[in-house]
């Protein structure tokens, strides 16, 4: 598909090598359509991968201080730093990033960070002091400064690694098609990450912070969110072991995977303790969560003190909603990922 490029992002597209002037130019790159189809098609074959990136994240976020909100607000805040270094067309590579002596941003907008979290500004503003608190960030007049302890807090080694996993299956799919050219081993992928760090974790986080958004806004808090999803891994893996040994039908679609995950009945649940070792949430708290979930209808328990999604009627539209749009998310950021790798200057000897 042809379509118009951001003035801040066409300058590393190949086609400005031969046309010094590119405004109102339409530039020819991956089409998210095709793409979204094509994974469509072989939903079953990227899911595991996927929550496992999902959960390397979440899990790292809230290692850092048993707090969702804090790790969300702080990351939302480093997207900043890597928006600032886009706009200056300036892209640093992972060590580069990480051995930085100072990463700053102008200023803090608690409206809108607020507006962009969807969390109430007074939680912000408690949660922003807490981060100057812990020494993590600091002012010089305006300016936020970021102490160097965020290289222990935010980086995402093992979480680059699942991502360049994910999307080896992904580009391996998606290598079938004409249109897409040549797949991409584990090993590029990696590399290509780490060369140019910012541009591509710059993109993950504008995929990761309104999907983290949507589930917090559904559930109330994230913790409650990431106790629920390790219910629905459990499920689902007990679901692809099933299609795996034909026991039953394969999905033809996200559509397909979404309404058989939800009627598929698993010979066993999960139960708190298997929770809380997942998810590093602590067991009573993941039993609170629990008794939410139960009482909202959105998971049930058997006998063994075993727990499995169940969805409540008025709450299925919602969730299919959020699912597909997700997923739709989702392939926006594989296409933008492979445009670059394709598509750029950025290359990876």
């Amino acid at each position: 598909m042809s379509k118009p490029m951001d003035l801040k992002t066409v300058k590393i597209f190949e086609p400005l090598k031969k046309k010094p002037s590119f405004e109102n130019k339409i530039f020819n790159t991956l089409n998210s359509d095709q793409v979204y189809e094509v994974l469509s098609k072989n939903s079953n074959e990227t899911v595991t991968l996927w929550f496992k990136l999902q959960q390397s994240w979440c899990n790292n976020a809230y290692s850092a201080f048993k707090d969702y909100d804090s790790y969300l607000i702080l990351v939302y805040l480093v997207n900043q730093v890597f928006q600032k270094y886009s706009d200056r067309f300036q892209y640093l590579s992972f060590q580069e990033f990480y051995e930085k002596t100072e990463l700053n941003i102008d200023k803090i907008n608690l409206i809108e960070i607020s507006k962009e979290l969807n969390i109430p500004k007074e939680t912000i503003r408690r949660k922003v002091n807490f981060l100057q608190d812990q020494n993590i960030i600091f002012r010089k007049g305006k300016t936020i400064f970021f102490n160097n302890s965020i290289n222990r807090i935010q980086k995402p080694s093992n979480s680059k690694i699942m991502m360049a996993n994910f999307l080896e299956k992904t580009s391996s799919i998606l290598g079938k098609e004409d249109w897409f050219g040549r797949g991409y081993s584990k090993e590029e992928i990696e590399k290509f990450i780490d060369t140019y760090f910012t541009i591509c974790w710059q993109h993950w986080l504008r995929l990761q912070i309104p999907f983290l958004v949507r589930h917090r806004t559904f559930f109330g808090d994230l913790e409650t969110w990431n106790v629920w999803g390790a219910i629905g891994i459990s499920q689902f893996t007990d679901y692809s072991k099933q299609v795996k040994s034909r026991v039953v039908e394969e999905p033809r679609t996200y559509a397909d995977l979404y309404l058989h995950l939800l009627r598929h009945t698993p010979k066993n649940g999960i139960n708190a303790s298997s929770i809380s070792e997942i998810s590093t949430i602590p067991r009573a708290t993941v039993i609170r969560k629990l008794k939410y979930l139960l009482k909202q209808k959105l998971v049930t328990k058997n006998k063994k003190l075993e727990y499995m999604l169940l969805p409540s009627p008025k709450n299925i539209k919602s969730f299919e909603e959020n699912y597909m749009h997700n997923q739709k998310h989702k392939a926006g950021f594989v296409t933008t990922i492979f445009d670059l790798m394709k598509n750029s200057y950025f290359k990876v000897e």
